[in-house]
């Protein structure tokens, strides 16, 4: 059976086995899987997520997103999971509306400060409660960022976004200091992570961050999903809000500053490069071009990391890849032109 044939068929079983109706599609994430709001029988609306089924050799996403949901959940606001059905992959979600935190802070730019507080205190729940609290022997804490995995999506970048956006291979230079960085992580992937920690991934309802796609979770450093939300590809945030995220992390973590803001950096560089892999590989080969104006924001946030180390050479290659990757979206996706970042 094909994939849009499976996850049709899972859409009529679930429509039919819960007694939902109407189902509206919904955006969904960069994954493979499929979510509709629908009318509930008691009155009011569900968000129903459809699971693929799952690739040999691979992560369970949806036994993975339960489970931590069950661990996460007395502690961070998440979507009640109404029902699920293991065998058919099908989830019925509490419906938490349309409005991300990108789309809450773009409309009320003035609120920065409140949602920055509250993006902080689950910072400080990552790498404190929910870390020293976890199962030694759970899969989530089973899993790290290791240097495979920081491999694998450095290769990832320069395929997708080096090779496929650019049309060029990444300078040799920057090749071995990935390399560097990567040897440098690999002992300090001790916390755990939400490991894609940004604004479309944290929902606001009735003045409630809710987090979501958290089924990734893993070990990794510190300062992983600082360096996520201080450097977003889709929000700039401001100066007070980024020293609210970092003294409140570091101080729970009683780093000293030079440490601190050595692993910051050298996880901003990588973080950055992953995900510019992530947009360059969903505009091109999904087609989803609502990632097009991530690309730039995410290119300036490497520029600076090159100034804040006195790269020279990275600084120069950054304002080249920029003006390269600007030029092709504005030729070939010239809808996205009107985007500030653009």
């Amino acid at each position: 059976m094909g994939y849009t044939a499976q996850m049709d068929r899972q859409l009529e079983q679930a429509l039919l086995e819960w007694t939902l109706e109407n189902p509206r599609p919904l955006q969904g994430d960069a994954g493979a899987r499929r979510y509709f709001r629908v009318d509930l029988p008691t009155g009011g609306t569900a968000v129903l997520a459809l699971y693929p089924d799952m690739e040999p050799n691979s992560d369970d996403a949806f036994q993975n997103f339960v489970t931590l949901h069950s661990y996460l959940s007395p502690i961070l606001h998440l979507p009640e999971i109404y029902r699920y059905d293991e065998p058919d992959r099908a989830m019925l979600l509490e419906d938490v509306g349309d409005c991300s935190l990108e789309d809450r802070l773009a409309a009320l730019p003035q609120e920065e400060a409140f949602w920055a507080d509250k993006v902080a205190w689950e910072l400080e729940n990552w790498v404190g409660p929910l870390t020293m609290a976890a199962p030694g022997g759970s899969f989530f804490m089973l899993r790290s960022f290791d240097k495979a995995k920081y491999d694998f999506e450095w290769s990832f970048c320069k395929k997708h976004f080096f090779n496929g956006l650019l049309n060029k291979n990444p300078p040799l230079w920057l090749d071995r200091m990935m390399e560097q960085i990567h040897g440098y992580l690999e002992p300090r992937s001790k916390y755990l992570t939400h490991r894609d920690f940004h604004v479309r991934n944290l929902m606001v309802s009735d003045q409630r961050l809710i987090t979501i796609d958290f089924q990734d979770a893993r070990l990794g450093p510190a300062t992983y999903d600082l360096a996520s939300i201080m450097f977003d590809g889709y929000w700039n945030w401001n100066q007070e809000s980024r020293r609210i995220f970092a003294s409140r992390v570091r101080n729970g973590l009683g780093m000293n500053d030079k440490e601190f803001r050595s692993e910051l950096i050298s996880v901003a560089l990588q973080r950055n490069l992953k995900a510019l892999g992530t947009f360059a590989c969903q505009l091109l080969t999904n087609g989803k071009t609502r990632f097009a104006s991530a690309i730039p924001r995410t290119l300036r946030h490497i520029r600076s990391h090159f100034e804040r180390i006195a790269h020279g050479e990275g600084v120069i290659q950054a304002k080249n890849w920029l003006i390269r990757a600007k030029d092709r979206i504005e030729k070939e996706w010239p809808d996205k032109t009107q985007s500030p970042e653009l």
